[in-house]
């Protein structure tokens, strides 16, 4: 077989997709969508580096050292959410996509970081979905194995944790009109498998 020709433009192209394609369910007392395709990048300071870490986030977010039970918010032209994913390790969460999330990370934490955190792009492997409504504690407390009450969990508490056997970071947004908000994040992979947990837990399922 002959050998395509280097000049040869291929006839197709690809096209990004979202893992859920745009969810939305809306039920009496509960809505659950995707949030819409943000850049993701994990921070993790290398050994010997926390300090300056740690400097970098309090300088940014100006709200003290990075937590690992609470999220830290940054407005503005970078909009991000700062959140605690594992071990040593967080999620620098973009509001929407951005061309270069590595760079643009090590840009907010300044320059001379690149030698003192590690930084990986995790757009892709990460999915978000928005929980909210008057009735998702129904939702929660089948699901979720921690407490997830307002005295517990304020705006801004995170956690990570199991959900129907599925690794889920689950993060206290504002109140959506009055009512709880909830983002939860799992890997992309569980996309389908997640959905089908929460979209089959009361309100969204009657009891």
């Amino acid at each position: 077989m002959a050998n395509p020709s280097p000049d040869q433009k291929p006839n197709f192209t690809l096209t990004a997709s979202s893992p859920l394609d745009g969810h939305c369910t809306i039920v009496d007392g509960a809505s659950l969508f995707e949030v819409s395709t943000r850049s993701i990048v994990s921070l993790s300071p290398f050994t010997g580096n926390e300090a300056e870490f740690n400097t970098a986030i309090d300088k940014l977010f100006n709200n003290g050292y990075p937590s690992a039970t609470k999220a830290f918010e940054l407005t503005g032209k970078n909009a991000c959410v700062l959140l605690p994913s594992s071990l040593s390790q967080w999620f620098l969460c973009f509001n929407g996509e951005v061309p270069d999330p590595v760079t643009t990370a090590f840009d907010l934490l300044g320059r001379k970081t690149s030698n003192q955190v590690a930084i990986t792009d995790q757009s892709d492997a990460w999915f978000t979905l928005a929980l909210t409504g008057p009735l998702i504690h129904l939702t929660l407390e089948r699901i979720c194995p921690i407490d997830c009450s307002s005295s517990v969990m304020p705006i801004g508490a995170t956690a990570r944790t199991m959900m129907e056997h599925v690794g889920t970071i689950i993060l206290r947004r504002p109140d959506d009109d009055g009512s709880p908000c909830f983002w939860l994040m799992s890997a992309r992979s569980s996309a389908a498998s997640f959905l089908r947990v929460i979209t089959g837990s009361p309100p969204f399922t009657p009891k």
